[in-house]
């Protein structure tokens, strides 16, 4: 090449150079002009499909990249007078430098510092007819096309390629306008939007406050743009949070009521923290346990069924099927569940609402729980428990709906016998109407005994037991105190330790007080016992109460408060046959006292008959 030639060369490279460095340093200040400032918010209203306007400063900045910073944003809807949509404090939009130069705005990433999106009925409002929609708007449409021609195998190429600037979120807000009024729904959210094209996937990573938990969320798409037109796509979705962690992965879509397919997890410390946090009351301190659960998902977002779940309750695994109802105003859930092994107790800790106090036992009621989810489980399970208590072949039934919380062991074996059992919580005022239902047939009471470690006063004999209580109250000392119902046990041959029957009637003989335990060195053996009682306001009234051993007979009356633990019975001992009297063996004595101690008193001495 002549050097004359190479010479020009040099010099128009120079050149070229030194202009690209002129317009450079020259940017910031061109962009305080009102035509960058007007192509900036034409550019950003292109994307967004709404009306933009800058707040008075705009600035650039050349190093290390590109960015106009751009004050005081607002997105409102197009029209005079349009509603505000989006409020952002700061847009740093990094701008590609070589369009830059050529005066043409693209951009590569934008930053929303402070932004405040207001949803009106919960979605965004489309812009009205006849006005510019935006590229997201275009490839929507684009979009609805392609599914309108083959929704079962849509064509995506034919989607734009249009590429996507970054978008990144610092301490943004969310709110939803109701009523003329606009409420906070989400706070404190941070995160990014990655999707390179139009034609390509999406992922957003945001974290967020939403009633006062922070929200890890993550979600991920290959058709991004169906499902923003309300098709099904695959995606994958998570959602961390000190009260409810979820996964989900497989097919999903977002219009109407949504749908889902494909499997899912979810993971809770507390079903009751579940239920605050979504906003319904409960009372402090009650007691729901933790929730585990697997399963194949499918349905609608109001109505979800779980196969092939696998559910742990409060530490109670177990496998089944489970339909979950958002549709009304407190959740529903139905469903079956087999567990291998279930604890009973604390599995009414969680669905009944007992609630221990700070001593761990389980004295207060919140009948509550009625209100805020309906609850239909049928149960099974191989062994159950509760505390020191072993049951086996059980098939139960746990109910919460329209103020009612029951729960119903339909069948079970336990101490050699057949187990029928309930617990209902009822709520028709301020406090709570429970009721307690217990039968057991062939029960084999000294195995039972054994279990419980009770020794004294407790009858070791094969029977049968009927228990059915109801009271009003939010304790149990104010449901014993109201308490309604019936009591009775039927008893054949067995012994009893704490009572010396001999050593009994001597010392009553001497028309002295004495203290039961005077008299406890032996053990009864008996022919059989009964005993039935009706309880009225919470007093048991024995009906009957009558133990035969060999040819003697004691027959027991009177009245038990089952608050107080109190007794006020009058009794007999004499022969077994009936009509007797007038028989001169036959002594009266007064039993009072407590359960725990109770004193005996002749009624007539026998010296003064």
């Amino acid at each position: 090449m002549p050097q004359p030639a190479v010479k020009r060369l040099i010099w128009l490279g120079g050149a070229a150079i030194v202009l690209a460095v002129a317009l450079l340093v020259a940017l910031p200040f061109i962009a305080s002009t009102q035509i960058v400032r007007d192509r900036i918010a034409q550019e950003l209203s292109h994307w967004s499909g709404y009306q933009v306007t800058l707040g008075a400063e705009t600035s650039i900045e050349v190093w290390p990249v590109v960015t106009a910073r751009l004050t005081d944003v607002t997105f409102s809807e197009f029209g005079g007078g349009g509603r505000p949509v989006a409020r952002v404090d700061r847009i740093d939009a990094a701008l590609a430098a070589l369009p830059a130069l050529r005066g043409e705005i693209v951009f590569s990433q934008l930053r929303l510092l402070r932004p405040t999106i207001t949803l009106s009925s919960g979605r965004l409002p489309a812009p009205p007819a006849g006005l510019p929609p935006g590229r997201i708007a275009d490839a929507l449409t684009a979009m609805r096309s392609i599914l309108a021609e083959n929704a079962a195998d849509p064509d995506l190429s034919q989607l734009p390629g249009d590429a996507l600037p970054g978008v990144e979120i610092v301490e943004g807000k969310l709110a939803v306008l109701h009523d003329g009024k606009s409420a906070e729904l989400l706070s404190a959210v941070s995160g990014r939007l990655a999707w390179p094209a139009f034609n390509r996937a999406a992922s957003v990573t945001a974290s967020g406050i939403w009633r006062g938990e922070l929200v890890d969320i993550s979600f991920e798409t290959a058709q991004p743009l169906a499902l923003l037109v309300g098709a099904a796509a695959p995606a994958t979705i998570g959602l961390d949070s000190a009260p409810l962690n979820l996964d989900f992965k497989g097919t999903t879509s977002f219009g109407n009521d949504g749908f889902v397919q494909g499997q899912g997890s979810l993971s809770s410390p507390s079903l009751r923290r579940i239920l605050e946090w979504s906003g319904n009351e409960i009372t402090p301190g009650s007691a729901i346990g933790a929730v585990s659960l697997e399963a194949k998902v499918s349905g609608s977002l109001r109505r979800l069924n779980l196969s092939d779940a696998s559910v742990t309750l409060d530490g109670n695994p177990s496998r089944g099927t489970l339909e979950i109802s958002l549709g009304e105003k407190i959740p529903t859930v139905a469903g079956t569940l087999a567990f291998q092994t279930i604890n009973l107790q604390s599995f009414l800790s969680a669905f009944s609402a007992l609630t221990p106090d700070r001593w761990g036992r389980y004295s207060t009621i919140d009948g509550q729980v009625a209100e805020q989810m309906n609850l239909d489980l049928r149960l099974s399970a191989d062994t159950a428990t509760a505390g020191t208590l072993s049951f086996t072949g059980v098939a139960a039934t746990a109910q919460i709906r329209g103020g009612l919380a029951a729960f119903d062991i339909s069948d079970a074996r336990a101490f050699d016998g057949a187990i029928q059992a309930g617990f209902r919580i009822d709520q028709p005022n301020a406090a709570s109407r429970v009721e307690v239902r217990l039968r057991g047939v062939g029960i084999d009471l000294g195995a039972l005994a054994q279990t419980m470690q009770v020794s004294y006063l407790m009858p070791i004999a094969r029977g049968d037991l009927m228990i059915s209580l109801k009271g009003d109250g939010n304790d149990w000392t104010s449901i014993m105190r109201t308490a309604q119902g019936s009591l009775s046990l039927n008893l054949g041959a067995g012994a009893m330790a704490g009572v010396d029957l001999a050593a009994f009637s001597d010392k009553a003989r001497k028309g002295e007080f004495f203290p039961l335990n005077e008299a406890s060195g032996g053990v009864l053996n008996f022919d059989s016992l009964v005993m039935k009682a009706r309880v009225e306001n919470g007093t048991a009234r024995l009906q009957r109460a009558e133990v035969t051993s060999g040819n003697q007979r004691v027959e027991l009356s009177g009245l038990v408060p089952l608050p107080g633990r109190g007794l006020a019975l009058t009794g007999t001992i004499g022969a077994k046959m009936e009509g007797d009297e007038k028989d001169p063996a036959r002594m009266q004595f007064f039993v009072g006292g407590s359960w725990d101690s109770p004193y005996v008193s002749p009624v007539i001495p026998p010296d003064l008959e």
